[in-house]
């Protein structure tokens, strides 16, 4: 209700402006006779419209609202959690057999779709939420490798991913993997 009423205050006040502006040479020039007051009426009935516009064009000007401590969200006053923390990994491969990371990375997705695990694959990168564990994994264009990321809270669970999906290249693709030069 406030801001309504600062609105009906900003607009009155941006009238009266416009309207002293428009009207006040108008009827300085000619006085007010028949003709200025006419003239006049159709001016101040089109300033309406006009103030209308100014008003929304500059609201962000016209109509800042303070924000003070007590209309902020609590959620916004409590220091920042520390987020979950983010592990990566990166495999390697070689050639031998003929599979593409990209390749490697689709047939993951399969296999994720087949054990009836919730997952998106767009552009070819494998995506999972679940509940408080997300992880990503993609290959890396131009390289036989994949890489990825999980967020857990534990750090067991975040090495039980990486090494699911390391299994997973190894057991179920034939993939040997190389280790990479730190």
């Amino acid at each position: 209700m406030r801001q309504d009423k600062r609105t009906i205050i900003v607009f009155a006040l941006l009238y009266a402006g416009l309207a002293g502006v428009a009207l006040g040479p108008l009827f300085g020039a000619g006085g007010f006779n028949d003709a200025t007051f006419g003239i006049g009426m159709v001016i101040a009935i089109a300033l309406i419209p006009v103030t209308a516009i100014v008003l929304t064009m500059f609201a962000h000007l016209f109509l800042r609202t303070p924000t003070s401590a007590a209309s902020r969200p609590q959620q916004a006053r409590r220091p920042a959690e520390p987020g979950p923390v983010r592990d990566h990994f990166d495999f390697a491969f070689a050639a031998w057999n003929g599979i593409e990371s990209a390749e490697a990375v689709a047939r993951l997705s399969r296999r994720l779709h087949a054990l009836d695990i919730a997952h998106r694959f767009v552009d070819g990168v494998i995506s999972v939420v679940e509940e408080d564990v997300r992880w990503n994994v993609a290959p890396v264009v131009g390289a036989l490798r994949i890489a990825g990321w999980v967020e857990a809270p534990e750090q067991e669970t975040r090495t039980l991913i990486a090494a699911a999906v390391e299994e997973f290249l190894i057991d179920e693709l034939g993939i040997h993997l190389e280790k990479i030069a730190a």
